[in-house]
């Protein structure tokens, strides 16, 4: 492509591979995914990915689950934001925030458009956080929630009037928004929401209490990396959750600016793991987030997972709306698996499952590539987790012994 990313070199005739996955004109969609068994080199190439993004002036969000600290020599090095969201961390996304968002590229386009219930929608979103947190809840739990979330907002004086929002002697600014806190004393003054509020009372005054606080962090730098990796259990969903929607918001704002969400694992959202609920939600993202300028690039090693949630549903749609997939090392069974999906030769099957570190095969447009995934020096020490280069770059960053 013209003017695209470099990601490295043919290996059938050493020509280029330059991809602009945000050309309109040659792509349907920007979406990408990335399919590759553990070590086979997925979070490098992701991030070689990103970095490249962001020297063209795309606006990068990383959302990482494990291993995040492989994500912070990079961020740190180029200027990036790194934001820690664990029951240690000081830095807190209130998933109750609605959040006002900077609308006037699109007011330019559309002109002014009618807005339904900003409440309404946040409301639906905090119902798939607390199917994450809660996944046996009842029917009727989840209309009394439902009610209990109304009330909180309510407290604010925050309704399903838009203008509520606004700070009456500041308009243009939101008022204070509620936290978990106040929907627990909520459902804890009711017997029939007891046990939701037994169940929340782990963010709100256990030991995840550092999810009970207003929004400390800032979604202004270009490169932005979201480490969710010292959650574990059903708090991982939870808190993937929580960052894919905060950037989600961000995201919708410009239609006019190229923008890109990396999901680094993406199988804990969609697979046995999650629930239909979450899958949805990060599925309609593919499904739209093209109308907003941007592209949802995710990356997974563990495809059994990826495709255990309703046969497969998800897995299979999220491939379907990716225009552009890179295949990395795959052991033979996961091979087969995209075998059918992707529509592969026999022998490219065969190559996927004897690929080096660093090879790849890029199918897009109906073209399969085989490639040699390239970087340079500067790259490849900003995002290396090999362990012996890492050695090897502490050796150089540690201070020098003068004999006495």
């Amino acid at each position: 492509d013209e003017n695209g990313i470099l990601l490295g070199v043919n290996q059938h005739n050493n020509s280029l591979v330059i991809v602009d996955i945000f050309n309109s004109r040659v792509y349907k969609n920007a979406n990408m995914v990335l399919l590759g068994t553990s070590g086979a080199g997925k979070t490098f190439t992701l991030q070689l990915i990103a970095l490249r993004m962001r020297r063209k002036g795309t606006q990068v969000f990383i959302i990482a689950p494990l291993k995040g600290h492989e994500f912070l020599r990079a961020c740190n090095n180029i200027g990036g934001e790194f934001i820690s969201i664990s029951p240690a961390s000081k830095q807190c996304i209130n998933v109750c925030e609605i959040r006002k968002q900077d609308l006037s590229a699109n007011q330019l386009i559309d002109g002014v458009v009618s807005e339904n219930s900003i409440l309404a929608k946040k409301i639906q979103q905090l119902h798939i956080f607390f199917s994450l947190l809660i996944p046996d809840m009842s029917h009727e739990e989840r209309q009394l929630l439902d009610d209990a979330m109304i009330c909180t907002y309510g407290v604010k004086g925050i309704t399903h009037d838009n203008a509520s929002l606004e700070q009456p002697k500041n308009p243009g600014c939101y008022k204070e928004m509620p936290i978990l806190g106040d929907l627990y004393e909520i459902l804890a003054a009711s017997p029939e929401t007891k046990r939701l509020a037994n169940i929340l009372n782990r963010l709100v005054n256990g030991s995840a209490r550092s999810f009970n606080q207003q929004t400390n962090v800032a979604l202004d730098n270009k490169y932005i990396v979201l480490d969710i990796s010292e959650l574990t259990g059903d708090l991982l969903t939870v808190g993937m959750f929580v960052a894919l929607d905060f950037v989600w918001d961000k995201a919708k704002e410009n239609r006019t600016a190229e923008k890109a969400i990396f999901v680094d694992e993406c199988w804990q959202l969609i697979g046995a793991s999650s629930n239909r609920l979450a899958a949805e939600f990060v599925l309609e993202i593919f499904k739209i987030i093209r109308g907003y300028g941007g592209s949802l690039v995710c990356a997974t090693q563990d495809l059994n997972d990826f495709f255990a949630l309703d046969d497969g549903k998800y897995g299979k749609g999220i491939i379907n709306n990716s225009k552009t997939k890179i295949l990395l090392n795959l052991e033979e069974e996961e091979a087969q698996r995209v075998q059918g999906v992707l529509h592969l030769s026999e022998a490219e099957l065969m190559e996927i499952t004897h690929f080096e570190r660093g090879s790849a095969l890029i199918s897009t447009n109906n073209n399969n590539i085989a490639v040699e995934i390239k970087c340079s020096q500067m790259e490849k020490e900003l995002i290396t987790t090999d362990r012996r280069e890492l050695a090897e770059l502490a050796q150089r960053a540690a201070p020098k012994q003068h004999p006495c």
